[in-house]
């Protein structure tokens, strides 16, 4: 049989927000070696199962919408990889779902266009105010120097959600918004908000779909 991606939704809980992503990194490989699924490896002297991630995500914030692909030697039934990972992923990682894809279909972290976060706390409303502003301009210091980037054009919308503010952005390695950066921007205390990354997307023909839903 040929090889084929397995593409996992994945959460990640408060209990494990200051795990790094080279942490989560082992979490996974040592889960899927527990699991026994017929990984596919990388060649030469060291070699590691083949695992793409999506966007990684900033210590300290939670996610209802990681992805990660998986290079399986051969086809396994979506529900059973999902039920191994489970079963064998310490908690603070719950699984959603898993799609087997065509092996031919773009890695999830090339693939990956936008993301959208919710922002919970006394002054998460306060975020509303960045649809006012024509540019939002975030400053960032390196080695001495101080290079500045609007915001403002990454962003595609915000509106209220429930107790909070849900924001779509763009993501991804062409253009990216990280959370942080915007509530610094606005002059927000990002300590007094809490974040919580809901999905990734990929944009396809206008629309943002799930990367669940890649095509070759």
């Amino acid at each position: 049989m040929s090889k084929i991606i397995t593409c996992i939704k994945f959460g990640k809980e408060r209990s494990v927000s200051f795990i790094s992503h080279l942490d989560v990194l082992r979490v996974f490989e040592r889960a899927l070696r527990r699991a026994g699924l017929p990984l596919a490896y990388t060649k030469g002297y060291s070699p590691r199962p083949k695992l793409v991630f999506g966007q990684a995500l900033s210590l300290g914030l939670t996610s209802r919408g990681e992805y990660l692909d998986i290079s399986l030697e051969n086809e396994v039934d979506e529900n059973e990889v999902q039920e191994l990972l489970v079963a064998t992923l310490p908690p603070g990682f719950p699984v959603y779902m898993a799609k087997n894809l065509d092996d031919k279909v773009k890695p999830v972290m090339a693939a990956i266009t936008h993301a959208s976060y919710l922002f919970k706390g006394d002054r998460a409303l306060e975020i509303l105010e960045a649809l006012d502003k024509s540019e939002i301009i975030f400053i960032k210091e390196k080695n001495n120097k101080k290079t500045e980037t609007d915001l403002r054009p990454l962003i595609n919308s915000i509106e209220p959600y429930e107790d909070g503010v849900r924001l779509i952005c763009r993501a991804g390695s062409a253009y990216n918004l990280r959370p942080d950066a915007l509530l610094t921007a606005l002059s927000l205390d990002d300590e007094q908000i809490k974040v919580c990354r809901e999905d990734l997307f990929i944009e396809r023909n206008g629309s943002l779909v799930s990367p669940l839903m890649r095509l070759m």
